[in-house]
């Protein structure tokens, strides 16, 4: 006798939980590998965690003489301190505790090897939250839900900068979840407005945010200034302030035990001289945005959010649609945070971020950003012509984010074009960033990272094919030429190897632990004729 059917229910909870699995396999699969230069983003707030959890103490002096002395650093009284918001370190102090006996410990010392600890760190506080933030959003938010949810989802967790910096311990990508958990609690963005206790957690993860990455208040700020000017009941709303203050307040201890008062933060003790020029500007580094910086943070082949993620401009689409349905309720409160922040990124001195990829500051917006850019995808995907385009947009996303794990995601800012002048030269080098598998079980890093493309383009087209209803078969060839069409420009555009950038990326190379690939491009310079080499 044949077995029943198994009902619907089953079968597409069955497909939810293997689409998780895979995104958030993909998000851990760059924890790996042991370079020998670290990133002093990373190095200081792993320092703070250390010190915290090994000293009780926030001066960093005992961890950098084991780790090294990051560039990131506040200096007052003579202490070493971080001048990073502290939430991810503060985060990291039981993961510390919790595992320092599990970890391989550096000879003579009981402090841990740094690069298990980075990526044990960066798995469990960054990469496992970030993968799963897109299907919170999607799921909280009654507008999605009904419009499948779960590929909505899928495309913004593998089609936005969230994939690159949820593989790395930066507080951009957890303080974008803590913004998106308090935007969807507090706003309830299609949904009738929440209980005192759900207000409280809103309040409570929007706190947090600003304890993980401080230009999130400007968002905290545009969220309980909407709960104002809609007149939520006075116990919601003392009760969403009260979370916020008990989650200011571990930002505010550690300014006072840090800093000398709970208003001062690291950036007024900036150690470094260029970095304490940048902020000496405007206030702490911003001021009025430019048009350099507005055109480097949006669309810029080195920074530009809509660059590296193309499926973002559908958000005024996602917006218009919003409005049609409800009016400005949830259209006024985005747009609002949208322009703001982007006017802060663009405003910022030192727009370029540093050592990273895409729009570093940007990242805290993106979930809202996804929020009618999801919106818009789900109506595209209603009509066959904007299913195809849907999908071409969908294929420069991914792939483009893609391109910033499989090297390196952390692009010097000498390169305007870090694609293509450092990930496909290097690619071609025979050059791949270690992953949890090849480091595991031996493969060639090559080999899995191919595997990782072949997975998420399976992925994105049953994405796609589930929100069309159909139509693979076409989503499969749009995004096949979209790629295809995407290397042919970079090929015919790129012009001949600029020798300084190749100085730059044989230099990159060595600190990610590629010598012998370093090492032929330096060898390739030598034997280029100086006049072509452009020496004078």
């Amino acid at each position: 006798m044949d077995a029943p059917p198994h009902p619907p229910g089953s079968r597409q909870r069955r497909s939810t939980i293997v689409v998780v699995i895979a995104v958030v396999g993909l998000y851990l699969l760059p924890a790996a590998g042991h370079p020998p230069a670290t990133n002093p983003n990373e190095l200081v707030r792993i320092e703070l965690a250390l010190a915290m959890a090994t000293w009780a103490t926030v001066d960093l002096d005992s961890p950098a003489r084991v780790y090294g002395y990051s560039e990131d650093l506040a200096r007052r009284d003579d202490r070493m301190l971080a001048d990073k918001a502290p939430g991810l370190s503060l985060a990291a102090v039981p993961v510390v505790w919790l595992s320092g006996s599990l970890l391989p410990s550096i000879p003579d010392s009981d402090l841990p090897r740094y690069w298990p600890l980075r990526h044990l760190l960066t798995g469990v506080l960054v990469a496992l939250g970030t993968a799963l933030l897109c299907f919170f959003v999607a799921a909280g938010i009654s507008d999605l839900r009904d419009k499948g949810w779960i590929p909505l989802a899928l495309i913004a967790a593998l089609g936005t900068p969230l994939w690159s910096y949820g593989t790395v311990f930066f507080g951009h990508a957890p303080a974008a979840a803590l913004i998106a958990v308090a935007w969807v609690i507090l706003l309830q963005p299609g949904n009738a407005p929440g209980g005192t206790r759900t207000a409280f957690l809103g309040g409570l993860s929007a706190g947090l945010a600003i304890t993980t990455e401080y230009p999130t208040a400007l968002l905290v700020a545009i969220v309980f200034g909407s709960l104002v000017f809609r007149r939520v009941p006075p116990r919601q709303l003392g009760s969403a302030f009260a979370g916020l203050a008990i989650g200011l307040l571990p930002v505010l201890v550690y300014h006072q035990v840090a800093f000398g008062a709970p208003w001062l933060t690291g950036y007024v003790f900036k150690a470094d001289p260029g970095f304490q020029q940048i902020h000496a500007t405007g206030l702490s580094g911003v001021s009025l945005p430019t048009i350099e910086g507005l055109w480097g943070v949006l669309f810029s082949s080195a920074r530009g959010l809509f660059f590296f993620s193309p499926v973002l401009l559908l958000t005024p689409i996602g917006l218009w649609l919003m409005h049609r349905r409800h009016r400005w309720r949830d259209v006024a409160p985005l747009t609002a945070a949208i322009v703001v922040y982007v006017a802060f990124a663009a405003g910022f001195v030192d727009w370029q971020a540093g050592w990273c990829a895409a729009a570093r500051h940007l990242v805290p917006i993106v979930p809202l950003l996804a929020i009618p850019t999801m919106m818009a995808m789900a109506e595209m995907a209603r009509r066959r012509w904007g299913l195809l385009v849907l999908a071409g947009l969908v294929a420069l996303s991914a792939a483009r984010g893609f391109l910033t794990l499989v090297v390196t995601p952390f692009f010097p800012p000498e390169f305007d074009n870090p694609l293509g002048q450092v990930v496909l030269p290097s690619l071609r080098d025979g050059v791949a960033a270690p992953n949890i598998v090849s480091s595991g079980i031996g493969l060639h890093a090559g080999f899995v990272w191919a595997t990782a493309a072949a997975l998420t383009a399976v992925l994105l087209v049953w994405g796609l094919g589930r929100l069309g209803r159909g139509f693979t078969p076409w989503i499969s060839v749009v995004m096949a030429l979209t790629i295809a069409g995407q290397v042919a420009w970079w090929v015919w555009r790129s012009p001949p190897p600029d020798p300084q950038l190749e100085r730059y990326r044989a230099q990159l190379l060595v600190n990610l632990g590629h010598r012998e690939a370093a090492a032929r491009i330096d060898a390739t310079l030598r034997s280029t004729p100086p006049s072509a080499r452009g020496d004078r």
